[in-house]
């Protein structure tokens, strides 16, 4: 399609039905946009305003077909190739996203516009390395971008290249000094490249402009050398809500997570007949359940994220599900209750385990068992140790076993595990956890 933007009287038909549309008035733009369509039913602009319009509607599927008409009438037309990838990408269809995204940089590779709409697709994509080239040769373009300097650097840090990621950052000061986002990426490059200095004086500004924040507190500390003994509920839950799309994928094939696989064998040869009622903590998108598969009995989840709870549920194994902190479900859950309770790839966020065994303890009916895993602290440190690389807790076995011990719980099991997962390529060492209640007496 010519570059040349027309201005004859179908073009401005086509540029009112598209402000109706901005405006809400969408029957009235579907009306216009079915006579249109009537009259030129080969126009792709018409199709593209389709896209525009089911977008509006919320009608999500819609806009996906009429992004498709657009390309397969004008399979040229870049634009609507970049619809349809940016499409693709919010309906988790990162694969096909990809390929639209890379056809329409390979017919304007010299459009900045394009070049940032496919660093975004390549973003959520997970692809992290196509989005930063797009993203840097779209800044080669249109350098004053702003914007795009800050996605960059945003996209750099996930990718853990906080060098240059505080470069980019430090780029974008230097045009809007008081850019509330670039210096929270500053604050946690410097707390990455272990810059104590830089990480207290930038986490010092946070804390004088923003003393009530949980998560400004919790960074504070850390920049101070602090180990907080929990993190904030809005530091995981964001982690979470982003992560959840691509948690099972990622976590199960990427990084070899086997723990829910080992604590269900656990589970199933306590209680061979299924008879139990569990209460899952972290439940994330319920890959214990999966492994579990169908009991003779309720099975709770319990997670901070809506999108974790969201793909968790669609197991259908699950009874029910709060969104809450697992602390205040501990707390809040009346004692005697559960047979099992889980807790999986969840205390690392957590912390500190003193209200979380005795709680267990509380809540488990006698004979019943806590099952739950750690990341490894060397017996030659802290018993509790936050890795500011990963922004985990690690815990000391012995310790744990202790505090498991102390709380009231009988047999106390600790199976050491070489790998819970694959962390840059090495495994992460961990252990998991089988501490049982003691059964009611006669």
């Amino acid at each position: 399609m010519s570059q040349t933007i027309p201005n004859d009287p179908f073009t401005q038909e086509l540029q009112r039905i598209g402000q109706w549309i901005a405006a809400g008035q969408l029957q009235e733009a579907a009306q216009a946009l079915n006579a249109a369509q009537e009259r030129f039913p080969r126009d792709a602009r018409i199709a593209l305003l389709g896209v525009r319009l089911a977008d509006k509607a919320g009608n999500l599927r819609g806009a996906l077909q009429a992004a498709r008409r657009a390309v397969a009438l004008e399979p040229g037309w870049h634009v609507a190739v970049m619809e349809l990838a940016v499409l693709l990408a919010r309906q988790q269809e990162y694969k096909e996203a990809l390929a639209q995204a890379r056809h329409a940089v390979a017919l304007q590779p010299r459009s900045a516009q394009v070049l940032r709409l496919a660093a975004a697709v390549a973003n959520q994509a997970e692809d992290l390395e196509q989005a930063i080239i797009w993203a840097k040769t779209s800044l080669q373009l249109a350098p004053d971008d702003i914007e795009l300097r800050l996605g960059l650097a945003g996209m750099l840090s996930k990718k853990q290249q906080y060098a240059e990621a505080k470069q980019a950052y430090e780029a974008v000061l230097q045009a809007q000094p008081n850019q509330g986002e670039a210096l929270w990426g500053l604050l946690m490059c410097a707390i990455h490249l272990k810059d104590e200095d830089e990480a207290k004086r930038l986490a010092d500004i946070f804390i004088i402009r923003f003393p009530d924040d949980e998560r400004v507190r919790y960074w504070h500390a850390v920049a101070h050398g602090q180990t907080p003994a929990t993190q904030p509920t809005s530091v995981v839950g964001d982690l979470f809500d982003d992560y959840a799309h691509r948690f099972d994928l990622h976590l199960v094939r990427g990084l070899q997570y086997k723990v829910p696989q080992r604590a269900a064998e656990i589970l199933l040869a306590q209680y061979p007949d299924r008879r139990f009622n569990l209460l899952d903590l972290g439940c994330g998108t319920g890959l214990l359940g999966v492994y579990l598969g169908p009991i003779q009995g309720f099975m709770i989840g319990v997670d901070l994220s809506e999108p974790m709870i969201a793909q968790a549920a669609r197991h259908n194994l699950y009874a029910r599900f709060h969104q809450v902190n697992l602390l205040d479900a501990l707390r809040d859950t009346p004692a005697d209750h559960y047979e099992a309770i889980a807790c999986l790839d969840a205390l690392v966020y957590v912390g500190d385990l003193t209200p979380v065994i005795p709680n267990a303890l509380r809540i488990l009916k006698p004979g019943g068992c806590f099952i739950f895993s750690c990341e490894t602290a060397a017996e030659d440190e802290a018993d509790l140790v936050l890795r500011t690389g990963s922004n985990r807790y690690a815990h000391k076995a012995s310790a744990v076993e202790r505090a498991c011990r102390e709380a009231g719980f009988g047999d106390v099991q600790i199976e050491p595990l070489e790998a819970l997962r694959m962390e840059g390529g090495q495994p992460l060492p961990g252990f998991l956890v089988t501490a049982r209640k003691p059964a009611a007496t006669a």
